[in-house]
């Protein structure tokens, strides 16, 4: 009998409780169950995306988007999962076990299925997770563009058994996130069809519809930014999927998302809510309607270098004008008020480590985003500025140029933060130009620091890794940012083991972040799925992978 990828034992990451998971959108319209219903096999349904992959790697700077991570998560295998409740699990349909089995060298023993296969029946063995390291360890794969190294390179071998299928990585110093680590792993024996790893990472799967799968589906046809359809994959090794097809539909804007599914075009919407978008789908017949909120947050951000950004002042004089909470009750909390401000970038509101209290209102500490005008002003009026007809003039006499801000162009929410924003600037003779980017346009402008202040959100499930691949001198995702302060607490954060020490460690980080002015914390990211009540076991995942994360569990109610 093949063993279930769901509901298996609890793994102890970081144990979060309070913060994420499903709430009522109106009492007439309940939210659907987090636990399994019965369903049926055979069946399509078809599934709404923003946009579809600029590129095909997972774990490329380029594909690990959001929108591109939920995609491709059924083609590939994964060492853990996380539940509705987010609750962290082994991955048992891949996996027998995965353990620290020795401190000191730190050395971790993944213990592969014997079934585990890829889809052209190729073993899925420990030469697959050697390829996967190798392509995020600089040390050996410098051009490889991976959008996480840290933890990969620290892994000084990657020992192999002889079947295959016990691996062993030993690490030169503790890793307090090893767990993270091999979210994707991809297919040597295919990596070796494409070139060297540079290669075949960047260019075999990056530039490639996936003609494997080591999931439970599979692509069988592709239309650039049209649609894909996945099908089952006949040799996955876990439950047997019950849906025998699952069309994408890219789809832009959520509001045409919304008139899709009410005409029945597609069968599921999981996106970013809005006040029009709720009230749509509570109106309409025989849907189930989920809300709730993740493991990402939204945030502002401003970048710290170039010509009027690398002044401390002006980004003081931004971060303590801004009214974060009228950010929040003007946009969330207009169909989510009791959702609350996020006063932390590394953690969310009731977040626990290892069952202890981590978050903490570190913006109110710093007098951060109240809409303090006054106190801007004068923080600007020290550093030589003025504001003239409205205008703010530099300290050098000249007007201070319009700032860019970056915000994606089909998400209703970071449309009206970046709007919002412009219009909190005016007080202080700062003109606020909305760079409004399409899903193709908007990482790289991101990651390439094309903005002066942007509305992005980040995810963090993955501790001090969520914040170091943007923030760490030279990251994979880093826009220009370098702080020697928060390069040390990210190391040591890293491979700090007791849970105590390592939320004091986040805490630091936290300080030193939103006192340059680098983040500007908002609240956590809301998320709803509606779709056909004739469907079961489609959940709101408060991770950053997505609804897709138990895809094999969908179905037609029975």
């Amino acid at each position: 009998m093949k063993t279930s990828r769901r509901l298996v034992a609890v793994v102890a990451l970081a144990a979060l409780a309070g913060m994420a998971g499903c709430t009522k959108i109106a009492d007439d319209k309940p939210n659907a169950p987090t636990s399994s219903t019965e369903v049926t096999d055979g069946g399509t349904l078809t599934i709404a995306a923003a946009s579809a992959p600029v590129d095909w790697n997972p774990l490329s700077a380029a594909g690990d988007t959001t929108g591109q991570r939920q995609q491709q998560w059924p083609f590939y295998p994964h060492p853990f999962l996380t539940n509705p409740d987010t609750s962290v699990v082994l991955n048992k349909a891949l996996l027998e076990s995965a353990e620290v089995v020795s401190t000191d060298p730190m050395k971790v023993e993944y213990k592969i299925q014997p079934k585990a296969v890829w889809s052209d029946d190729t073993p899925i063995t420990g030469k697959d997770f050697e390829y996967t390291q190798a392509v995020q360890d600089p040390k050996k794969c410098a051009e490889c563009k991976a959008a996480f190294t840290e933890g990969y390179s620290l892994i000084t071998s990657v020992d192999t058994s002889a079947d295959g299928k016990t691996v062993t990585m030993t690490y030169s110093q503790p890793f307090a996130q090893w767990q993270a680590l091999f979210n994707y792993i991809l297919p040597a024996h295919v990596a070796a069809s494409y070139g060297n790893l540079a290669t075949s990472f960047n260019d075999g799967f990056g530039k490639n519809v996936p003609k494997f799968s080591g999931g439970p589906y599979l692509v069988k046809e592709y239309q650039d930014g049209v649609s894909m359809t996945m099908v089952k994959n006949p040799k996955w090794y876990g439950d047997p999927a019950h849906l025998d097809t699952i069309n994408t539909r890219y789809i832009a804007g959520q509001g045409a998302q919304i008139t899709a599914l009410q005409n029945g075009e597609i069968d599921l919407a999981y996106q970013n809510p809005t006040v029009d978008t709720v009230n749509q789908v509570k109106a309409m017949s025989n849907t189930t309607v989920l809300l709730g909120s993740t493991l990402t947050y939204f945030h502002l951000g401003m970048k710290t270098t170039g010509d009027v950004m690398s002044d401390p002042a002006l980004r003081k004089a931004i971060s303590t004008g801004l009214n974060l909470e009228d950010m929040r009750k003007r946009t969330v909390g207009q169909f989510a008020p009791d959702q609350p401000s996020s006063k932390s970038s590394v953690y969310v509101p009731g977040q626990k480590v290892g069952g202890i209290p981590a978050y903490r209102d570190n913006t109110d500490e710093l007098n951060i985003g109240k809409g303090d005008t006054k106190a801007a002003l004068d923080i600007l009026e020290k550093a030589g500025y003025k504001v003239t007809d409205g205008k703010l003039i530099l300290p050098n006499g000249k007007p201070l140029r319009d700032l860019k801000m970056l915000t994606l162009s089909t998400d209703v929410l970071r449309m009206e933060l970046a709007q919002i924003t412009q219009s909190q600037l005016k007080p202080l003779g700062i003109t606020v130009t909305i760079d409004a980017a399409d899903g193709a346009r908007y990482s790289p402008a991101l990651r390439a620091g094309s903005f002066d202040i942007m509305a992005t959100g980040t995810a963090l499930d993955l501790g001090s890794l969520s914040l170091q691949q943007w923030y760490g001198t030279k990251a994979a995702r880093s826009f220009g940012y370098s702080s020697p302060e928060a390069d040390r607490l990210f190391a040591a954060a890293a491979t700090e083991l007791d849970p105590q020490k390592q939320i004091d460690l986040m805490n630091e980080i936290d300080r030193t972040l939103l006192s340059d002015g680098v983040v500007l914390p908002l609240f956590a990211n809301p998320q709803m799925a509606a779709y056909p009540s004739k469907f079961g076991n489609i959940f709101i995942n408060p991770s950053k992978y997505g609804t897709t994360m138990n895809v094999e569990q969908w179905g037609l109610r029975k």
